[in-house]
């Protein structure tokens, strides 16, 4: 069979790649828990292990009344300090996902971003998806940025935009936490979070809403040496600046007059995004400053003086699902780096996930060898082919251009 649209055969082949994975947050440290408890039972030295459980089970008495106690004082507070007992049912989803700029190509990390709110989005709209998920949904976004070029950080903004527009039926929520920078770039993608949700470490760098551009100019250096650049044009702020043209005053007035929209813009962003919510004097935050987090929340410019993993902490132990997202990555598989030896001691309500993992390695072993054969053939038509086509370059290179 071939692709859909190709060859006499019609059949729709779907992608089958796998592009995200997911880590439960609320399972991170089960292993780190079972080891620690482990630690704190075992006797201590040249103690008798019988004499030790004693000890422990009277702790454990003690400390039982205590909290049957806290919970009668809640009880007596009312229904409302109630509502905030962790909840087992998980009755909402959270979903992590990074930015990070400092490293990796800018288009790529935008493309990657894309992907990822455009699958949260569809599986949002999906009825049955939405029903799992629980009564909200909220995406926080760890950013840490200091900018760049105009048109990247755009196109990442206006995914953030998707998100909070499909926030306005009041059951998603966009919450963007800053640990390190946020500026330039960086904030205006990180001022369209939901009112109330933007988050900053009280370190962290905030602001710098203002554009540059920079060049190097040797055209005066190329003068003494009696080179003279061309470069023509039609138009005649086309190109007004560049590393070999003479600079005039009226070529920097073009230039300028660029910026100056450029700043327009970015300050009508962040004037819609943050409305009311900028309590200093707007001309003053939007003019390039920088700011830490503390001085950021009194000018408003973030809501709150929290971190990331504060303020992620605080909707694991809400009872929240918290779901980290990741790239998938088939040889790492993600963070996760699971084993065979994990995966056949995996276990589901039922007991056959590790059942079923070890029967798919038996298929896998029995039919490898037929498997190898149709691969030794397959490498070796390669092969033949690959001499053939050397030889025949050897013969037309003339050919090559």
């Amino acid at each position: 069979f071939s692709l859909f649209g190709h060859g006499e055969s019609q059949i729709y082949v779907p992608n089958p790649s796998q592009h995200f994975m997911f880590e439960r947050l609320n399972d991170r440290y089960e292993r780190d828990s079972l080891a620690m408890q482990k630690a704190l039972t075992h006797p201590p030295h040249k103690v008798y292990k019988r004499r030790w459980s004693m000890v422990l089970n009277g702790r454990k008495g003690a400390l039982k009344k205590q909290f049957a106690q806290m919970e009668k004082a809640i009880d007596a507070v009312g229904q409302e300090e109630r509502s905030t007992i962790p909840s087992p049912l998980y009755s909402r989803t959270v979903i992590v996902l990074d930015f990070q700029t400092m490293k990796g190509d800018m288009q790529d990390i935008v493309k990657e971003l894309s992907d990822a709110v455009t699958f949260i989005l569809s599986q949002y709209h999906n009825k049955c998806t939405r029903l799992e998920m629980g009564k909200d949904l909220e995406v926080i976004i760890c950013m840490e940025s200091p900018g760049g070029a105009v048109q990247d950080f755009g196109l990442a903004a206006d995914q953030l935009i998707r998100l909070k527009e499909a926030a306005k039926q009041k059951d998603l929520t966009l919450t963007v936490c800053v640990d390190k920078i946020a500026a330039s770039g960086g904030y205006l993608m990180a001022c369209h979070a939901t009112p109330g949700q933007l988050m900053a470490a009280p370190f962290a760098v905030i602001g710098s809403i203002g554009v540059l551009r920079e060049t190097m100019n040797i055209h005066d250096l190329l003068k003494k040496g009696f080179v003279r650049p061309l470069l023509l044009t039609a138009g005649h702020a086309k190109a007004p600046l560049t590393s070999t043209s003479e600079v005039t005053e009226e070529k920097l007035a073009i230039v300028q007059k660029d910026l100056e929209k450029v700043h327009d813009a970015f300050r009508a962003s962040v004037k819609d995004a943050r409305g009311d919510a900028i309590t200093g004097e707007f001309d003053d935050v939007t003019n390039g400053n920088i700011f830490l987090g503390k001085d950021a929340a009194d000018k408003g410019l973030v809501d709150h003086l929290k971190t990331s993993d504060e303020y992620i902490a605080e909707r694991v132990q809400a009872g929240d699902r918290v779901l980290r997202l990741h790239k998938y990555d088939r040889n790492r598989m993600g963070h996760l780096r699971l084993s065979p030896l994990d995966l056949l001691l995996l276990k589901t309500t039922d007991g056959t996930l590790g059942k079923m993992f070890g029967n798919m390695m038996q298929t896998a072993i029995r039919i490898g060898p037929q498997l190898m054969k149709v691969g030794g053939m397959m490498g070796a038509i390669k092969l033949a082919d690959e001499n053939y086509q050397a030889s025949s370059k050897r013969r037309r290179l003339q050919d090559d251009i």
